[in-house]
């Protein structure tokens, strides 16, 4: 066999091979596409289930509090849980808002963000959940008196109630300052990490990894 022929064979056996790998590439690129969007469309039920939940929840409260416009401490504490409902909501909302804006079509890395972006909405229930430490007394009280006709407030001694809001308050601005580091860009300080990975899943820490080695990129 020649040499010339033999390059040619060659030539068109690699020709092959690249079309052959590129099939696959596309193919399984196609297959994790579909896997993704799959997905994309499951969560997009359970947001839509979460804002179906928190609006019924505001519309409760909302009750509960022009029941008891007479009673300013029911009312107080109702407003306090009514107001941490709607940021649930508005985060319910906003996360379908996003998963709308997910185009398949566009490049992977843009396609990947936004769907990391969704998968971190965990945080934001931490975030919540560390933010009404200072007044987790508001549930107590709207519970009791809804679940059990029991006016704790009442019975509370008021030099308690007013040492109590006092250091509380005095809590809010550090408690602000510790939910502001809370975020993907500040994966790097040890303290945050263990943080975020302590009360978030694993699902949510990966998806602000990716976020943060996106912005790494972009520096």
């Amino acid at each position: 066999m020649e040499t010339e022929e033999l390059k040619n064979i060659l030539a068109a056996y690699d020709t092959k091979l690249d079309k052959k790998l590129s099939l696959n590439v596309a193919s399984l690129k196609n297959i994790n596409l579909n896997k993704s969007e799959k997905n994309t469309q499951a969560i997009l039920k359970y947001r839509i289930v979460e804002i179906v939940v928190f609006s019924l929840l505001a519309l409760f409260i909302g009750n509960y509090i022009a029941n008891n416009w007479s009673h300013t401490h029911l009312v107080v504490s109702g407003v306090i849980v009514g107001f941490f409902t709607l940021i649930a909501l508005s985060g319910s909302i906003g996360q379908v808002a996003l998963l709308n804006q997910i185009d398949f079509s566009k490049p992977i890395v843009d396609i990947r963000k936004k769907i990391e972006f969704v998968n971190t909405h965990g945080l934001l229930f931490v975030k919540l959940m560390f933010l009404s430490t200072p007044i987790w007394w508001s549930y107590v009280v709207v519970g009791s008196d809804y679940l059990f006709n029991i006016d704790l407030y009442s019975n509370m001694n008021a030099d308690f109630v007013l040492k109590y809001l006092v250091i509380n308050s005095l809590l809010i601005i550090p408690l602000i300052w510790f939910l502001c580091k809370l975020n993907y860009k500040n994966l790097h300080i040890k303290w945050v990490r263990k943080t975020i990975g302590f009360f978030t899943g694993l699902k949510t820490m990966k998806a602000l990894e990716f976020l943060n080695d996106i912005e790494d990129f972009k520096n």
